[in-house]
């Protein structure tokens, strides 16, 4: 049967935001895109055709089809809804925010808990960054149950290590960068925020960054290079989002302990990814095995949160920085004028330099906002026009 095409009536509105953006486009060799107005216009389109006004969670496409198992990738809407928050201060997000605490607890059973590790984290981080924007305390609870759940699998087996899922926790399996990279995060940040009054499972929050993060270091990442795998013998296990969360946590240890193995870490690292995990012809940022509505889609975007907020940091060398923004300049160039269509709605292309068809799955919407939201975020700052 073919699906009726769900477009909200405020859709409508940001669609004509979508077409008037290609006035900023000069298609010459030179683009001259305002990413102010690219991130205003993906942003809101993505709220009004993925956010579900009635359950308040994330549909799974535009046609407004509902992946009830689907826990992991509304993390990271909340994640888009925090960034377009921040940026913005409209109380439009702010009040989606609000929502999605319940309608995501509802859409889980009633609870944040989930049998799997590496979600409870992408939980636990936004949940965390949903706090800081909006003083809601449902999400201080909430971030502080999640991450109790998440260091409860840390176990010895094989030197340490959070597994996969609870299945895993009396066994040395499946442990890997999803569920560390994250709990590596999270465990930073919530140091800097509550210390040491903060004591779980006997430790507090900065003995167990040291133990994840050290953990990840020498299982999982190639010391001379800076490559981040999953499976040392297989390269096309070799994924943006294992080496985003591995170059967050080193930046937030660095920002804790004024160490610079921990800048060089990240930079080695967004080195090794912005010259590795790219499409050969274009240079694009690029994952093996992206297709339609795959999880595969989101880990663009989980990679260029945390290259931009190394790009952010005041400490990252000037030429560092230039080579990065250009890396995400380009990227975002090609997404924007080759792998997005604008009319109805603003959609994403899953391979960002192919525009998609009219289904456009969460996955890879999430991963175009993020690449939008992290461009005005730059040129916030001054360092794109």
């Amino acid at each position: 049967m073919k699906k009726t095409l769900f477009i909200p009536l405020m859709a409508l509105v940001v669609s004509a935001c979508g077409k008037i953006e290609d006035e900023y486009i000069n298609r010459s060799t030179t683009y001259n895109i305002n990413w102010t107005s690219a991130a205003d216009s993906s942003s809101r389109s993505f709220t009004n055709v993925y956010f579900n006004t009635t359950k308040h969670h994330f549909n799974n496409d535009n046609f407004g089809s509902i992946g009830q198992y689907d826990y992991w990738p509304e993390a990271h809407g909340l994640d888009v809804l925090v960034d377009a928050y921040v940026r913005t201060k409209d109380d439009f997000y702010k009040q989606k925010i609000a929502d999605f605490h319940q309608g995501v607890k509802a859409k889980n059973g009633g609870r944040f808990w989930n049998n799997y590790y590496d979600d409870m984290g992408w939980h636990g981080m936004a949940h965390l960054r949903a706090l800081e924007a909006t003083g809601d305390v449902r999400y201080e609870q909430s971030a502080r149950e999640l991450w109790t759940e998440i260091l409860a699998g840390w176990n010895d087996f094989d030197g340490g290590g959070i597994p996969w899922n609870h299945e895993n926790t009396t066994e040395g399996k499946a442990k890997g960068v999803p569920s560390n990279g994250p709990a590596a995060i999270i465990a930073a940040r919530r140091w800097q925020k509550y210390g040491a009054a903060e004591v779980i499972r006997g430790e507090n929050n900065l003995v167990w960054l040291g133990r994840i993060y050290n953990w990840i270091k020498e299982h999982r990442v190639v010391q001379q290079s800076g490559r981040v795998f999953e499976d040392i013998n297989n390269k096309q296990g070799d994924w943006t989002y294992n080496a985003g969360t591995y170059m967050g946590a080193a930046l937030e240890y660095y920002k804790i302990t004024g160490n610079k193995v921990y800048l060089n870490d990240a930079m080695k690292t967004a080195d090794w990814a912005t010259s590795t995990l790219v499409n050969s012809s274009n240079k694009v940022l690029s994952d093996w095995a992206e297709q339609q509505d795959h999880d595969v889609n989101l880990f663009k975007g989980i990679f260029v949160r945390y290259l931009t907020q190394l790009i952010l940091h005041k400490d990252l060398p000037e030429s560092s920085r230039k080579r990065y923004v250009s890396f995400l300049k380009n990227s975002a160039q090609i997404l924007w004028t080759k792998g997005t269509t604008k009319t109805p709605v603003v959609l994403f292309g899953f391979k960002w330099w192919e525009a998609p068809s009219s289904v456009g799955g969460l996955r890879a919407q999430l991963s175009g906002a993020m690449l939008m939201e992290a461009m005005a975020t730059l040129k916030a700052n001054g360092y794109v026009d």
